[in-house]
């Protein structure tokens, strides 16, 4: 099912006119794009050595992130189910591209002890994932690991804002999320790190 509704979309956008894209307004477009499973973790390391290069380091107050290496190569726009025209000149095709996030739980929500995750994010990706177990996704096999069962990770730089956003109360460890590709990018500089946009599970 995951893979039937990926190629239904990107054979929909390839069709020209015939597509019900062309024209659209972007807030229709966003909707139409899948929602994946999200697992999510924070990182230190989003300076200048990031995947996308040095024009992509992180910013304060601009949401950044590292993504599981299948969404980072993006084999012929799977991923983002429309293709991605890169913002950033970089590796990978996911350079630049924005991803509206959404906490759903923490993974270890059995012992935080009444804590809560924080709001919405938007973050524009800048380095590429490879740990084992999150961010391990194949074309043969597009769920990671580590037991999250997720289709995509992403790794929230907190030099931005974004992961202490995002993690709320819980602080950094490991969330499980809804996530979106946005190719209007709504919402990353709203200064308030996409946090004035709707939830995914609210759409």
């Amino acid at each position: 099912m995951y893979l039937t509704s990926l190629l239904a979309i990107s054979l929909l956008t390839s069709v020209g006119s015939a597509s019900p894209y062309v024209g659209a307004p972007p807030s229709f477009l966003k909707r139409q794009l899948p929602i994946y499973k999200a697992s999510v973790t924070s990182n230190e390391n989003c300076g200048a050595t990031v995947a996308c290069g040095p024009g992509a380091a992180a910013v304060p107050g601009i949401g950044a992130a590292a993504i599981s290496a299948l969404a980072f190569e993006n084999p012929n726009g799977a991923i983002n189910g429309i293709g991605n025209t890169p913002l950033v000149k970089g590796a990978g095709a996911a350079c630049g591209g924005c991803w509206h996030v959404t906490p759903q739980r923490s993974w270890f929500e059995a012992t935080d002890n009444g804590l809560k995750l924080g709001r919405t994010v938007v973050v524009r990706i800048n380095d590429r994932c490879g740990d084992a177990g999150y961010c391990d996704q194949t074309a043969e096999r597009p769920l990671n690991t580590g037991g999250y069962n997720a289709d995509v990770h992403i790794d929230l730089c907190r030099a931005t804002g974004a992961a202490q956003q995002f993690f709320g109360e819980v602080g950094s460890g490991i969330a499980i999320a809804l996530a979106q590709y946005d190719p209007t990018c709504a919402g990353l500089d709203d200064g308030q790190l996409g946090g004035s946009l709707p939830p995914l599970d609210t759409l």
